[in-house]
């Protein structure tokens, strides 16, 4: 897609601050459901910004990864789920809460000081040096991924599976308490009905 450099940056800008939008509507929404379905909306906007930046293997590769299986996935989890999905959540400002947006703020700091202090005329080169790849970034993405960057790669994929671990954790605890609490209050009410 060869755009007019203003109508380019233009639609990146919409695509930017539509992910941007969504993405704080995917973390202040109370109901988890409405959070599942924004954060594909989120991930489907991704992919537009991809297909702007002539990325069109990342672009079919974020819908086909992200928004046909994970979003899918994480919709069926939450449907399936015993939880309430009130909206009358009230929120318990602790400890954690404050950590949180302190590294949070420091890490969209660093971001910004990064912004402003990287030499953008390497930058500028380097897009030289990309028009240059084949038509086949397929074939160079591959390569790349698996030479320059398979040390990030490696770690990714490590804290993916971390994650997912602890994932499953969390969620087989919280089973074992509410089968826990389950049979207290039927062991509680078969003593009062002794009674």
């Amino acid at each position: 897609m060869n755009l007019s450099e203003s109508i380019h940056g233009a639609i990146l800008t919409l695509i930017e601050l539509g992910i941007l939008l969504g993405s704080l509507g995917v973390v202040s929404l109370a109901n988890v459901v409405h959070s599942a379905f924004l954060l594909g909306l989120v991930f489907t906007r991704i992919s537009l910004s991809y297909l702007v930046l002539n990325a069109d293997s990342l672009a079919a590769a974020q819908l086909l990864v992200y928004v046909g299986a994970i979003n899918v996935l994480i919709v069926s989890a939450v449907t399936v789920t015993d939880e309430p999905t009130s909206s009358n959540s009230t929120t318990n400002w602790s400890i954690g809460y404050f950590i949180t947006l302190g590294a949070c703020t420091g890490l969209f700091s660093l971001s910004t000081i990064m912004i402003y202090s990287t030499r953008w005329s390497i930058v500028n080169e380097s897009k030289i040096l990309v028009e240059k790849i084949s038509e086949n970034n397929v074939q160079g993405l591959g390569y790349k991924l698996l030479t320059t960057f398979l040390v990030p790669f490696e770690l990714l994929s490590i804290l993916l599976l971390v994650a997912l671990v602890g994932a499953i954790t969390l969620a087989r605890s919280e089973e074992v308490n509410t089968m826990n609490e389950r049979s207290v209050s039927s062991s509680s009410r078969n003593t009062s009905s002794l009674l």
